[in-house]
């Protein structure tokens, strides 16, 4: 498996939406082709990762918890899922919204091995989706979605952008994006790991090309994740590993300064969702121990202008 960083990253995040729907018996987002995107040899390797890496996260449960399957689904419940399905599905629960209000243009930022485009329901016909991506990583996903005999919907729209050397306003335009009509942009599991300057100069580019009305969804870490009085154990756990990998954690927010922060970007705050909210929202009554993540946060903006 001797794949571009960026490719991993994708490839773990499809594993756990996978590992989600076949394990839940109510999943929280019922990503039912994820598992199609990879091959027995991938998901043997990351399950191996996972399972072995509860001797980090916790050395008690490594010893009381005798069964790999057992490990494995505590790692994956307590250390990795949570987060990734309830960002997915506060996203596409904003797209249905968005798509009854008129919006015809997503654009999936960072989109890795994301499936919606190929789960997508019966929408108008002049919905378009835009899955914008490195190009090493969007290669190696359209290879793999030939490979498996996947078929790419028409209304798809591959836009390679290295954000280091490219422009995504120049890219998406010459895919086809429309500039005068609403739009629905979404940006996960990425903001804490850009610089806050990179991180504005993106909501920039997105409001200078979207009618008034647009939409852009992120996630996001609270300024306290960075605190290491205040930052919980799971948090401090993650910035570690994800700094082990040559990606650490660098950027978070005040909540109740969002608001203020934004405001020469042209972009208001709709809703932006505390842990609690989430975890009320997505996992609320649930037996099987999913929770929402401490210090994570989930944002809806909208471009006003």
């Amino acid at each position: 498996m001797e794949k571009a960083k960026e490719s991993l990253t994708a490839l773990v995040s499809c594993f756990s939406r996978g590992y989600h729907v076949s394990r839940s018996s109510q999943p929280v987002f019922n990503d039912f082709l994820a598992n199609a995107l990879l091959t027995e040899e991938e998901k043997q390797l990351i399950a191996s990762n996972w399972a072995n890496a509860i001797a980090f996260f916790d050395p008690e449960k490594s010893t009381t918890l005798n069964s790999f399957d057992e490990k494995l689904d505590w790692v994956m419940n307590t250390r990795n899922i949570p987060q990734l399905v309830s960002r997915a599905r506060y996203a596409e629960d904003g797209l249905m919204a968005a798509i009854k209000r008129g919006v015809r243009q997503y654009v999936v930022l960072g989109a890795g091995f994301d499936t919606f485009a190929l789960r997508q329901g019966d929408f108008p016909d002049d919905f378009t989706i835009f899955e914008v991506d490195h190009p090493a990583t969007q290669a190696f996903k359209r290879n793999r979605l030939k490979e498996q005999g996947i078929e790419i919907p028409a209304n798809v729209k591959f836009v390679p952008v290295d954000f280091k050397h490219d422009s995504l306003q120049s890219e998406l335009k010459n895919s086809g994006f429309n500039e005068k009509r609403l739009a629905y942009f979404s940006l996960l599991g990425v903001v804490m790991y850009l610089e806050k300057k990179d991180f504005y100069r993106l909501l920039s580019t997105v409001s200078d090309m979207s009618e008034s009305g647009s939409s852009f969804v992120f996630d996001y870490l609270d300024d306290t994740a960075f605190n290491d009085q205040l930052a919980s154990k799971k948090l401090t756990q993650m910035r570690y590993i994800t700094a082990q990998t040559g990606e650490p954690m660098i950027t978070g927010f005040d909540p109740f300064e969002l608001d203020r922060e934004l405001q020469d970007y042209n972009m208001l705050v709709y809703e932006n969702l505390a842990p609690a909210n989430i975890d009320e929202m997505y996992f609320a009554g649930r037996e099987d121990g999913l929770r929402a993540f401490d210090h994570f946060h989930f944002a809806h903006l909208v471009v006003h202008k």
